[in-house]
């Protein structure tokens, strides 16, 4: 993927920076696995967290590591200046708006961690490995990324109305995953996967905010080709129908939580 492809991405969460905290619920169950995990581990000193977004995780590495220095990083200026503001006079708090691959950071850290935000890195491997060269020795690195099958129910709606019109890229496999981390350099690497359900009260619901999170138009989500006015109105049907749950739609999310270690 080319920087231009990556800036892409950073636009769409610009547009979306206003609206995004109104749909974290997905974002927040996941955040909350992390820390669950991150916490068995020595208060770190210097942390950075890569996709920060709004800041929601980075306020409770800032609070649950009172001791710490947290840098907080994200592609998007629009994202951090929403975060800036939102925790306006906070201490111990760094923000930086750049990319993953060409952020140059000064000094190691202990601890670097990332919520939902390193599927959108292709390839993988140069980012981990500029992660491994980050983390102080002993350091840990904790990440949740989003897997394949994830939002499964709306691809498969999608397929069925415009079958010419499938997204351009896949999310990544969990295998693919524990692949490109192992190959990376760690010295220790545990992975596990797991699978959120979460309801909606209607299709129409669950696109709304897909867009104004900036999830939409991307090449996980588009095929270069936008849906028509009739295909759109057939998917939401077809969701609709396909699959109800008890308050309105359901939609399933997967995700990997990969803890490693360097040496």
């Amino acid at each position: 993927m080319t920087f231009q492809h990556q800036r892409a991405i950073g636009l769409r969460f610009d547009h979306a920076a206003a609206t995004y905290d109104r749909h974290t619920a997905i974002q927040w169950s996941v955040a909350r696995r992390l820390l669950w995990e991150i916490e068995k581990d020595p208060a770190p000193r210097r942390i950075l967290e890569i996709g920060c977004g709004t800041g929601l995780l980075t306020e409770q590495l800032r609070e649950r590591f009172p001791g710490a220095l947290v840098h907080a990083l994200d592609l998007s200026p629009a994202m951090v200046a929403v975060a800036r503001q939102r925790w306006r006079g906070a201490g111990r708090v760094r923000w930086h708006v750049a990319d993953v691959r060409r952020f140059q950071p000064a000094g190691q850290f202990d601890l670097i961690v990332s919520n939902c935000a390193l599927h959108w890195v292709v390839p993988l491997i140069p980012a981990l490995r500029r992660i491994g060269r980050w983390l102080a020795p002993g350091g840990c690195f904790h990440a949740a990324i989003m897997l394949r099958g994830t939002l499964t129910e709306l691809h498969n709606a999608r397929r069925r109305v415009a079958p010419d019109k499938a997204p351009l890229r896949n999310l990544p496999t969990f295998a693919a995953v524990c692949a490109d981390v192992r190959a990376a350099g760690f010295a220790q690497v545990v992975a596990r996967r797991y699978k959120a359900v979460k309801s909606y009260p209607s299709a129409e619901a669950l696109l709304r905010m897909l867009h104004e999170q900036g999830l939409t138009g991307g090449a996980i989500a588009g095929s270069g080709r936008l849906l028509t006015r009739g295909e759109l109105q057939r998917l939401r049907a077809d969701y609709d129908r396909r699959f109800q749950a008890k308050k309105g739609v359901k939609a399933t999310y997967r995700v990997a939580h990969v803890c490693a270690r360097k040496a």
